[in-house]
């Protein structure tokens, strides 16, 4: 018989998209699983692609992804993060995710940990294993950032890198100015990698952006950036992303991508150049839509006894506390009350286990109105 190795054996779906296609009983669900926001992708970005398609700008291209693309995305993130960035310093990849694989693979031997933080995006633990590494989860302490000390506990001798999601998936937490510079002299003294996921950072809801590496530029040599076009403009499926980091690694990256993908769809690419030559309203737009939907449902959920819903500082996701509602009506799991929300309320939302945090929900906010209102109300009636 044909077997596969180990990893493969046990592989499924990620936890966000099992979710997702989990058959639902309710006749009429509402679906605030996936992060995935609202509405189409800006105008000229369907025009730039189907222009691409139409004038059969679609043969193959450059490895590393198109020149005026690398050199777009170079000048964003100077702008963003205040390090001086060149094209060739940039990598064009298929989604953020294959960004993280791909770097992890070129980082990690066998058995070398990677630290990450929980409450984690459930793709980070399965990428580290693929990678061939051991993943070491740093815990949480009641506001959802690590706990005091439990970074250093988390180290050890095969410690080779660090992944930190700001701002947070699932939590929407953002790291404050110590923090992050704590953060960065361990990474400095360690020698470490930091492989900085930055998908939502644009989306941050209480202020402007404050990217990492303008916090803490002496870690720009050992960090490989990870951006997406998915959330920022609403480019789910086209699967654009970008990595931007030291020029060894980024050629290491390349040369893998080039024997995989061979490179992101030119039509995606095309429509990527048209999206960052806008002028950022639609951004702007996106997040305070997502403002007013974060205060709304916050509210709400906070208004029903045994729910605890804390303010998150960015990106589409609220993560509210149920253990205690769950304590006082005998529910033993939040994968049981995520089961019973979806089959008997209709209202479809993620376990905070599949996260690393048991008693906690992750509910995407960036469905209407009309429909965050309407799970709302329905939750309500079912946690009463």
């Amino acid at each position: 018989m044909v077997t596969l190795n180990t990893r493969a054996g046990s592989a499924g779906l990620s936890p966000t998209m099992a979710g997702a296609s989990a058959p639902c009983l309710h006749p009429d669900p509402v679906d605030l699983t996936v992060g995935e926001p609202e509405g189409l992708p800006p105008v000229e970005v369907r025009e730039a692609a189907a222009r691409a398609a139409l004038e059969g700008r679609t043969r193959y291209g450059p490895a590393q992804g198109l020149p005026a693309l690398r050199e777009l995305l170079a000048a964003d993130l100077t702008r963003r993060d205040g390090i001086s960035r060149s094209a060739e310093s940039v990598l064009v990849t298929a989604g953020g995710k294959p960004a993280i694989l791909d770097a992890l693979r070129c980082i990690l031997e066998p058995g070398d940990e990677v630290l990450i933080f929980a409450p984690y995006w459930p793709t980070f633990k399965d990428q580290v294993a693929w990678a061939g590494g051991t993943p070491v989860i740093v815990p949480p302490g009641p506001d959802l950032l690590p706990a005091e000390g439990a970074l250093d506990r988390a180290l050890g001798p095969r410690t080779r890198a660090v992944i930190l999601n700001q701002p947070s998936n699932p939590t929407g937490r953002v790291w404050d100015i110590p923090r992050l510079q704590d953060l960065a002299d361990v990474i400095l003294e360690r020698d470490l990698w930091l492989v900085l996921d930055q998908v939502y950072g644009t989306l941050t809801l209480d202020g402007p952006e404050v990217p990492c590496l303008r916090t803490c530029p002496d870690l720009a040599d050992r960090t490989l950036l990870v951006e997406s076009f998915s959330k920022r403009f609403a480019m789910t499926g086209y699967r654009l992303g970008a990595a931007a980091g030291p020029p060894g690694l980024i050629r290491a990256m390349t040369g893998l991508g080039s024997t995989s993908v061979t490179h992101p769809s030119m039509i995606s690419q095309h429509a990527g150049i048209a999206a960052l030559q806008l002028d950022g309203a639609f951004e702007r737009e996106m997040a305070e839509g997502l403002r007013v939907r974060r205060d709304r449902l916050q509210a709400g959920l906070n208004g029903i006894r045994g729910i605890r819903c804390g303010r998150p500082e960015g990106a589409i996701y609220l993560f509210p506390h149920v253990g205690e509602w769950m304590e006082a009506h005998g529910v033993a799991s939040d994968p049981e009350l995520a089961a019973r929300l979806r089959d008997e309320a209709g209202v479809k939302v993620l376990p905070g286990s599949a996260f690393g945090a048991p008693g906690y929900l992750r509910i995407s906010i960036a469905a209407s109105l009309d429909a965050l209102d309407k799970a709302l109300e329905r939750m309500r009636t079912f946690l009463a």
